[in-house]
């Protein structure tokens, strides 16, 4: 997949995680992209995130306040085949980089508003992260364990689904643009992203349904092994149910074991867990064939064999970072082949050579601080 969007030019201008890690799968998939960051505006650290989201882009500085930044960024968008942009509701317009401006100079063009609550609606302008997305749809009390109370998230589920609905739509924005030669706007929600999430498991409310927490059945659950590690099961086929409580000698409780809430069960297997160790019992379950895992911690998953067998972590090396592993492109992405992720600022002056900008130009533009 690493040349499926070769040719096509993104520009994101302004945006956050949820566009960087969009910009970052397109880039995987053979798009350039071209970041548009403010003067005066970052810091001196490359961060981590910025590290694997930002490998393979351009950057350069431009002022979208001023008349010179503004034309510039019209003169970047003309050429451009997607713009992601991930500012508030009506930011762009005040800036001169709207849809309506940009598609005017620009007829294929595939425009990606990203925002918190969308564009529009009675929580257009507030603020939010992804924690705050997790909690108003329902998500963060979702995936906490039946009975706990809801605690911080490790990780950013919200950001991270907000850029794979990016990469997707954008996608299908371009095949479009291909087909009938007509751009596309899209106003993408991170609260709307966050609560599709839940259309496979909490998607349909009946009448009078207050969808009370579900009891978790014992078959599908996690359990502390002799080592203190936990294992993941998740033997949710009738055959694999039954060959775990089979080898564990409790055939018996095989049907009910799928069943939600069977405390008999459940007991019955955390006790017999802690006999071994986990990694023992991912053994000697895998081999028969019942769905089995350890519990890693994400730093563990880089060393997945699988994972490992699938490209899916690759070898670099950043001038400032050093060596490093990172988590390659979805869908056989070209991430590791990619250059480093740049400091902020470093193709300006190449992009407005691309644009036809003398060099006195550029020094000028400098001067007036507009790059």
């Amino acid at each position: 997949m690493k040349d499926l969007l070769a040719g096509i030019e993104i520009l994101e201008i302004g945006v956050m995680t949820p566009g960087k890690f969009a910009g970052c799968l397109m880039v995987g998939w053979g798009a350039r992209s071209l970041r548009i960051e403010r003067p005066g505006i970052g810091t001196d650290t490359i961060t981590d995130e910025d590290l694997l989201l930002n490998r393979g882009k351009r950057s350069m500085l431009l002022d979208l306040r001023s008349a010179s930044g503004r034309e510039v960024i019209h003169r970047l968008a003309a050429r451009a085949d997607v713009v992601i942009e991930g500012h508030r509701p009506g930011v762009a317009e005040r800036l001169g980089i709207d849809w309506e401006t940009l598609h005017g100079l620009n007829q294929r063009l595939v425009y990606c508003s990203i925002s918190g609550f969308g564009q529009d609606g009675p929580d257009r302008l507030r603020p939010g992260y992804d924690l705050i997305f997790q909690a108003a749809t329902g998500l963060l009390g979702a995936t906490a364990p039946p009975g706990a109370e809801p605690g911080l998230p490790a990780t950013f589920a919200a950001d991270a689904a907000t850029g794979l609905a990016a990469a997707f739509t954008i996608s299908a924005a371009l095949r479009k643009a291909a087909v009938e030669g007509a751009g596309t706007y899209i106003d993408l929600a991170m609260q709307d992203v966050a609560f599709s999430m839940l259309a496979v498991s909490h998607g349909t409310l009946r009448p009078n349904d207050g969808q009370a927490v579900r009891a978790p059945s014992a078959s599908y659950n996690v359990y502390k092994a002799a080592d203190g590690r936990h294992i993941a099961i998740a033997a949710a086929r009738p055959a694999s149910c039954r060959a775990l409580f089979e080898h564990l000698g409790r055939a018996d409780l095989a049907e009910r074991g799928m069943a939600r809430g069977d405390g008999e069960a459940m007991a019955f297997l955390a006790g017999a867990f802690v006999a071994k160790t986990a990694d023992q019992w991912v053994a000697e379950l895998g081999a028969l064939d019942i769905e089995v895992s350890l519990v890693r911690a994400p730093v563990e998953a880089f060393d997945d064999p699988q994972l490992l067998a699938r490209g899916m972590v690759m070898a670099s090396e950043h001038p400032e970072a050093g060596p490093l592993r990172q988590i390659n492109a979805l869908a056989g992405g070209g991430s590791s082949e990619l250059d480093p992720a740049p400091e902020i600022g470093r193709d300006t002056d190449v992009v407005m050579a691309e644009l036809g900008y003398s060099e006195i130009s550029i020094a000028n533009l400098r001067g007036e601080g507009a790059i």
